[in-house]
């Protein structure tokens, strides 16, 4: 995640502006994984944060230092927070990102990361033909998340394919076992569209290779499971969690997003035929 010249000269003034102290400035880059020496007086404070985040440019933590320096604690009225979001927003949008605020948060976006994917837009496409407002907001949760929160994306990824697991399983006529886990779901969603393992005949030809995929398909729910329980957003975890990065988000959101549209395509293929 890399800004250009003019990105870094907005948030270069946005750092300046929020009044800080010398020492609480260095603290502040400091947090994000710099080693700054602290002191309390520095003789350009605008020249130490232009070097900061010249520091911070390209790292993982780029995307949540953006969104802390535009806290509402450091601009609390709600007309100057926007022009200086609207502001660095048109700057972004030169290096392929785009701000999105909802007035407390603030989130980059990669235009060209795992929010845009063509997996995800395939998705979102389903899910506004049938109003499915539950897996437009776990697509725009991803989108929100995936630079600047991957463990946060990655929980989405996780309630993506429960989401839409329930659903087909609900628009197949079935009920769907409240305390099931993901890979259960999966497997249940399988079993209503007649591609469980256990339903593919044993003449059909690659039928091996048939029931592996699709086991393939339960174990990506499953790992999914696991990899939010030891690093996502549940279970009490910071949405910061120590040793995750976009590349992991993108690795969960892709792994997910292809299950799911997977899922939902083949739904629809089987009512056209009915």
């Amino acid at each position: 995640m890399r800004l250009g010249e003019a990105a870094i000269a907005n948030l270069t003034l946005i750092a300046y502006d929020t009044g800080m102290t010398s020492s609480r400035l260095i603290a502040f880059f400091n947090s994000f994984g710099l080693s700054e020496p602290v002191v309390h007086v520095l003789d350009s404070k605008k020249v130490f944060a232009e070097q900061a985040w010249r520091k911070l440019n390209g790292t993982d933590q780029m995307a949540e230092a953006i969104n802390q320096i535009l806290s509402p604690h450091y601009f609390p009225g709600v007309g100057d927070r926007e022009n200086r979001i609207n502001a660095l927003r048109r700057c972004v949008t030169r290096d392929g990102f785009d701000l999105v605020d909802d007035g407390d948060r603030t989130d980059l976006i990669s235009k060209s990361g795992a929010a845009a994917t063509s997996v995800l837009q395939h998705l979102r496409g389903h899910g506004e033909k049938i109003s499915h407002e539950n897996l437009l907001t776990r697509i725009r949760n991803i989108e929100r998340t995936s630079e600047s929160s991957p463990a946060d994306a990655i929980g989405s990824a996780k309630e993506l394919i429960e989401a839409v697991c329930k659903d087909i399983i609900e628009r197949s006529g079935a009920v769907f076992d409240k305390s099931a886990n993901p890979s259960g779901l999966v497997r249940h969603a399988l079993k209503c569209l007649e591609l469980a393992p256990e339903d593919i005949p044993e003449r059909s030809r690659g039928v091996d290779a048939i029931k592996a995929t699709l086991n393939g398909l339960g174990n990506i729910a499953h790992q999914m499971d696991e990899l939010r329980a030891l690093y996502g957003s549940g279970h009490g975890r910071s949405s910061s969690a120590r040793g995750l990065t976009p590349r992991h988000a993108r690795l969960a959101v892709g792994s997910a997003g292809t299950l799911c549209l997977f899922l939902v395509e083949t739904f629809e293929a089987q009512q056209v035929r009915r």
